[in-house]
Formats: structure tokens, sequence, C-alpha cells
């Protein structure tokens, strides 16, 4: 009879260990956003796979269609290599975007760590910054609809809306977990933005930091929402193409799975 090998506590201790980072790698995947409908990259998907070996961690990243502009792509990257290499353990990146017409020069880039003008000399006339600006007021005015939204479901009046201040919003977060993770999304996007929040500033404002008066507050929650259902639809459609792409032929690299060792089996060929 073939004896089976015992597992020792060491190997014990490594697979906890690595199942450990992975966990963390996810986590820090999961605050990086498509800027365009501002949604997580989790949730659409969009990680084929996380592969870790020692400190080194790969992350393989599929879009819905092989024409996503590059520098959408690159915003998304390189938020991710931020998120991973603050991981204490992590000494280096490197990113697997598959079925993309410009996946070699954005993986070759973000692993050294690049900007998108030195990704693409001669063709990215700047960097992204301006880009990432539009990105950040028009999820800033998505976020600001939602807790208005959730606040008006609460019982909020229009006119109270109006005049509330942080420091009020806030105070009734406790107990509330809704509404404490919409105020929580809404400040983080605010203070990106060049008026961050003070504790008695009015929490709908508009792009310029004024307030909106409660006489305003329809009209301008009406131009928002222009933005807000064309992400919705954005979003909708991204699902959608992901999961063509997901069951259509030569698409091996779509099986969703995390690995440890060497380069992962489970992101096949493109």
């Amino acid at each position: 009879m073939t004896s089976v090998p015992a597992v020792t506590q060491t190997q014990h201790a490594s697979s906890a260990e690595a199942a450990s980072r992975i966990a963390q790698v996810r986590a820090a995947i999961a605050t990086v956003r498509d800027p365009e409908i501002d949604e997580t990259v989790e949730a659409l998907q969009f990680i084929v796979d996380v592969d870790v070996t020692g400190d080194l961690v790969t992350v393989s990243f599929r879009l819905p269609t092989f024409w996503c502009p590059a520098n959408f792509v690159y915003l998304m990257a390189g938020e991710m290599r931020r998120a991973v290499v603050a991981l204490p353990w992590v000494k280096e990146f490197r990113l697997r975007l598959v079925d993309h017409f410009a996946a070699d020069e954005i993986n070759r880039a973000i692993g050294e760590g690049l900007s998108f003008s030195e990704a693409f000399p001669g063709q990215a006339t700047r960097n992204l910054d301006e880009l990432r600006r539009t990105f950040d007021r028009k999820a800033f005015l998505m976020r600001q609809s939602a807790l208005v939204s959730l606040l008006r479901r609460r019982g909020w009046s229009d006119e109270i809306i109006a005049y509330a201040t942080a420091a009020q919003v806030a105070g009734r977060v406790t107990g509330d977990d809704e509404l404490a993770a919409a105020w929580s999304a809404y400040r983080q996007k605010w203070e990106m933005l060049d008026f961050p929040p003070q504790p008695d500033a009015r929490i709908v404002v508009n792009l310029e930091g004024r307030p909106i008066t409660a006489g305003d507050l329809v009209s301008h929650l009406r131009q928002t929402r222009r933005l807000t259902n064309s992400a919705s639809a954005n979003g909708e459609m991204c699902r959608i193409l992901m999961e063509a792409r997901r069951s259509g032929s030569g698409c091996g690299a779509a099986h969703v799975g995390n690995s440890v060792g060497g380069p992962s089996s489970k992101t096949g060929s493109t």
C-alpha cells in the first residue's frame, strides 16, 4: 500500500500565508474603479487571475473589448499597480493585460512604472492628469446624486438636504451601514477636488464648490442624472460584452482564479 506523505506544519503555514497574500492583493484591487462608470474592476469582473510568487504579484486583466481606449486602460492599470505595491511585502508587480490591441506596450510600461507618454512615445502628447480629473469630477456628481437619493429615502426633505452640512451627515451615519458607505464614497471623491469638505460645508455643491439651494436642487440633480444614466448604461454594456467574451471561443484566460507559485495555468491562451 502506498503511503500518503504527511502534511507538515510548515506546509500548512506556507499555504495559509499564500492564501492571506492573495486575499490582500484582491482587497487592494477591489479599491480600483473603472474611471468612466465608477464601478470597481472586481465588480465588473475585469480581473482574470491573481498570481503570487514570493514577493512578485502578477494580475491578469481582461476588458470588455479589444479596442478599449488605451488611456482608460492605463488609468486602471496604474491604480492597480499603486494599490498592490503599497502592500509591505510586495517587491514587484506585473500586469498581464490580455486580448487588447495595446497589451504589449501597457504590460511592459506598467511593470516598469512608466507614465502613459513614456509607454506611447510620439503618440501620447500628454499624461493622464487631465483625464483623471475629468473622471473624478464626474464621479463626484454621481456619488452626490446617490447620496441625495438615499437621504430622500431616509425621509430628508430637499430643503433639509440642501442646507445639511458635512458634520451633520457624518453624525447620522452611525448604525446605518448603507448611509455610511454612501457618505464615505462621496467624501472620498470630494477630497480629490479643489475644494475638500470642511465640517460646516454644505453637502450639495456644484463643481466649483458653490452650494446648491433647495430651489435649484431638482434641476441640479436632473443634470447630474444624465451622467448617472449614461454610466449605468455603459456599465450594463460592459457586463454584456464581458459575458460574451467569457462564453466565446478563444477566451481561455477568462477563468477567474488565484494561484500561488509559478505562472498560473488558469490564465491560458488568449
